[in-house]
Formats: C-alpha cells, sequence, structure tokens
C-alpha cells in the first residue's frame, strides 16, 4: 500500500511540474505596479481604475484601485510622485516651493527627464529607477535652483503585480 501511495505522490509532483513548464511555455507575462506607502506626509491622491495589458484587453487576475498619485509634504514644500499603470514599474517625481518654483531633486536611482519625454509637458522632471534600485526605498534631498535643501525625504515602496496577460495575445 505505501509503494502504491509514493507512486502516486511522485506522479502528481510530475504532472505539477509538467503543468508548470507549460504553462512558463506560454509566456505569462506578469505587469508590475509600484506601490508607496502611505504616510502622514504622504497621501494618494488618485488610483488605477482598469488594468488591461497593451493592447487594451483585460488583464487575468487584475487589481484595481492601485495608487497612482500622491502628494508628500514637506516643509515649505510639496513632491507629487506619479506610479503610472504601465507594461512596468514607473515612477515620476516633480518638487515646488510653497511660490510653485520648481525645486531639484537629488539622490539615488534617479533621472533627469528630458523636457521632450512624454511625462516633460506633463511638469515632471525626475523618474525613479525601480529596477535599479532593487527594492532601496525612494531617498532623495529637496533642493531650490541655488543649492539650498529644504529637506530629505525617504519613501518607502513596494512592487506588486497588478495582472497577468499570455504573450500568445500579443501580436
Amino acid at each position: 500500500m505505501f509503494k502504491n501511495r509514493s507512486l502516486i505522490i511522485a506522479s502528481l509532483g510530475l504532472v505539477i511540474i509538467a503543468v508548470g513548464v507549460w504553462i512558463s511555455s506560454l509566456g505569462l507575462i506578469r505587469y508590475k505596479h509600484v506601490v508607496v506607502d502611505e504616510s502622514s506626509q504622504l497621501k494618494v491622491t488618485e488610483r488605477s481604475t482598469e488594468s488591461n495589458d497593451s493592447q487594451g484587453k483585460p488583464l487575468s487576475w487584475r487589481r484595481i484601485g492601485l495608487p497612482t498619485k500622491s502628494i508628500l509634504t514637506g516643509s515649505g514644500y510639496i513632491v507629487i510622485v506619479d506610479t503610472p499603470v504601465n507594461s512596468m514599474p514607473v515612477v515620476f517625481l516633480k518638487a515646488n516651493d510653497e511660490q510653485k518654483k520648481l525645486l531639484n531633486l537629488r539622490g539615488a536611482h534617479f533621472r533627469v527627464l528630458d523636457k521632450t519625454s512624454a511625462m516633460g509637458p506633463e511638469g515632471y522632471r525626475y523618474s525613479f529607477i525601480v529596477d535599479e534600485a532593487n527594492g532601496d526605498p525612494m531617498e532623495f534631498d529637496v533642493v531650490s535652483a541655488q543649492g539650498v535643501i529644504f529637506g530629505h525625504e525617504k519613501i518607502r515602496y513596494h512592487v506588486v503585480s497588478r495582472g497577468y496577460a499570455w504573450a500568445i495575445d500579443f501580436p
């Protein structure tokens, strides 16, 4: 009886492995999204309503309600954090003082955006490179054009799945 039971368990394990390999061969694509951790200074102002793939089709196991825009309020400034629904996790930022003058951000894994980029017309000046950060928080100084440091910020986040699509669905 124990021999048959062991044989059944081993066979079941092989079936599970075979199904996993088959699913992998179909090319399951996981869409990821950055979720910022809210705090007394960081408030989410907009959330996602849909999760579609790049072809406009609904994702399998999709999630809605993910934060897409947040505002961090510091002493004399605000930082707007945009985490748009995208095929990969992205973060765009811009900072202004109380007179709405642009401020600079300095930190690891931050890149200055070209004014002609897609986010340039929206006023976003920086991107945070999520993959390069490898889980490190968004940590940066908020600096005036004259080099005066207004404050130092640390935004914690995590990356979640917002749904899946099959690679076979893409043209």
